[in-house]
């Protein structure tokens, strides 16, 4: 594996090697790759929702070339969890790199059943078999050893893994919180993480998204009165928008429309999936009478109708823009709707929120949300509960992860305060080599691992130029300019300008810069056009092309401090008659 390492250092054969993939200071895009004897075991292949900087792109994936060069040493795929951030790369994945095992609880079985991945037929990759694991079992995955450990958060069949090695034993957290009233009655395995915390633990990665929080955090019950109160107190439709994949929201929602004599209708193909997963998995339980289509709400009384909700790859901030602004194909809110956002406003979204409230107000539907309201809760752990997990496991080397960058480092900082050596506490980085080597531990170097960029209408990566490119249009604008020349490059129409999508455009100084524009155009495409043919009337029309968008973008940027896109296009008139 050496030469694809970023340093000088070589990974020793029989050390262990922990490299994150993703997932270390982002929400998301969780991937982490386990080596040992030239080995991998690669756990959970998580995707993440891009942020308003990253204009066209739908998805953050891990990268994967690491993997890709080293795909005939990677032994297995073991997930945690169906989450989005666990689970929702697995299809890419299978995409580029050849897994030969996928193994899981049985949620996630049944979740990745209805997704329909596939693998690389045309390579000769099928894809593998999800193997259902069961509970407190250890499966043995060449040097590893790999048994799945239950624990709490908003999903079903949540699980921690124990992990064994012959360097030493890790312990996994993925997503999770202490639930000690679970909607679905499967409390947390304590007891097993305590023994494995007694028998020695070398290395613990733990969740840190939660840290900031302090005490605990609460039951997914929580949210049963409150949704209860504003569902029954709502005269017409209620539509609650909620993750894709958090089915113990998913079971209250149906209970409480039970209650209240309301059909519900699902919406969201993630969401769907998550349904006819926890049905079959016996994780939603419910009166099948309840169920309704979205053909049949027009059959419906208002106060008889709940909907939930979820955009596209769960995101539910993407179905409540869409509502907001009338552009879900499926569903058209009315005056007299109550939307209910049962899910969390990330900080990078607090402006689209309120833009989306103030849309919502405009149409005369009443919305709730926030924390305030007690319509969410978090299914990451608390402080609190954080600092339960080092005490229960008592690791000797610690990796906070599964956060943005503050969230890793105040874990790493509490587990110096907690009592770890601060030479213990390994706050990784996306693509760092830890290596334990004879109990010691040190970072020895860095591969790739750069987000992939996903865009799902071109079906593949979006490189950093088009986003950039996509981030000047909607900041700055766009100036066209338009010319007609003839076949010695001289200028018989034009330049014609035309502008957009930039607030400078109508402003008085852009009408100054717009005739000083039109002046040193016509100057440069005379000087341009210089004879080049044999018979002394040819012109180089790329070179006309070139320094007319160069002085074009440099006037603009002199006179109004814009940097616009400059687009540049030249007609030609040929001469058709006969010599």
């Amino acid at each position: 594996m050496a030469p694809i390492l970023t340093g000088s250092e070589e990974l020793k054969y029989d050390s262990l090697a922990v490299i994150p993939l993703g997932g270390q200071s982002e929400h998301g895009q969780v991937l982490w790759a386990l080596i040992y004897a030239g080995e991998i075991l690669l756990v959970d292949a998580g995707a993440a929702y891009p942020t308003l900087d990253l204009p066209g792109v739908d998805l953050l994936l891990p990268n994967t070339n690491f993997l890709e060069i080293n795909e005939e040493r990677i032994l297995a795929l073991v997930l945690t969890n169906a989450h989005e951030e666990h689970c929702g790369g697995v299809s890419y994945l299978l995409h580029h790199v050849k897994i030969p095992r996928i193994m899981g609880p049985r949620f996630v079985s049944a979740f990745l059943a209805q997704c329909a991945i596939g693998g690389m037929p045309d390579k000769g990759y099928e894809c593998p078999q999800v193997d259902t694991i069961q509970l407190r079992h250890s499966y043995q995955i060449g040097p590893f050893e790999v048994e799945w450990i239950q624990v709490n958060g908003a999903i079903a069949d949540a699980c921690a893994l124990r992990i064994g090695t012959p360097e030493g034993t890790i312990v996994y957290t993925s997503s999770f919180k202490l639930d000690q009233t679970p909607v679905d009655n499967r409390v947390f395995d304590i007891a097993r993480l305590a023994q494995t915390g007694d028998a020695g633990v070398l290395l613990l990665i733990s969740d840190s998204a939660g840290v900031e929080v302090p005490g605990y955090s609460p039951s997914e019950r929580a949210v049963e009165q409150p949704l209860q109160h504003h569902i029954a107190s709502a005269p017409g439709r209620v539509i609650v928008v909620l993750p894709g994949t958090n089915t113990h929201r998913l079971q209250i929602l149906f209970d409480i429309a039970k209650g209240h004599g309301r059909k519900v209708v699902v919406v969201g193909e993630t969401l769907i999936r998550t349904t006819l997963s926890a049905a079959i998995t016996g994780n939603l339980i419910y009166d099948r009478s309840i169920e309704t289509s979205l053909d049949s709400l027009s059959e419906l009384a208002d106060n008889e109708i709940l909907v939930v909700a979820t955009g596209l790859e769960g995101d539910p901030m993407d179905v409540l823009v869409e509502l907001a602004y009338g552009r879900n194909e499926d569903l058209t809110v009315k005056e007299g709707d109550k939307v209910i956002y049962s899910a969390e406003i990330f900080p990078g979204r607090l402006r689209l929120m309120a833009m989306i409230l103030d849309q919502f107000l405009s149409l005369g539907v009443t919305t709730v949300h926030g924390p305030r309201a007690n319509v969410h809760v978090s299914k990451h752990a608390s402080r609190e509960e954080l600092k339960m997990m080092l005490s229960i496991i008592n690791p000797k080397f610690f990796i906070p992860a599964l956060g943005e960058g503050r969230h890793i480092m105040h874990h790493a900082q509490m587990a110096i305060d907690w009592g770890l050596p601060p030479d213990a506490v390994l706050p990784l980085k996306n693509g760092q080599i830890l290596q334990i080597d004879n109990g010691i531990a040190q970072i020895i170097g860095a591969i790739e691992a750069q987000a992939v960029l996903f865009n799902r209408d071109q079906g593949d990566r979006v490189t950093t130029f088009s986003v950039n490119e996509r981030r000047n249009l909607s900041t700055e604008g766009i100036v066209s300019i338009g010319l007609v020349v003839d076949s010695k490059g001289s200028i018989v129409s034009g330049p014609v300008i035309d502008v957009g999508a930039s607030g400078f455009m109508l402003s008085p100084e852009w009408q100054t810069c717009r005739v000083e524009l039109i002046d040193v155009i016509l100057e440069t495409a005379k000087r341009v056009a210089r004879p080049t043919g044999r018979d002394g009337t040819g012109y180089e029309l790329a070179a006309l092309r070139a320094a007319v968008r160069e002085i074009s973008a440099k006037t603009i940027r002199a006179k109004l401090q814009s940097k616009p896109a400059v687009q540049v296009i030249v007609h030609e008139l040929t001469d058709t008659r006969a010599s």
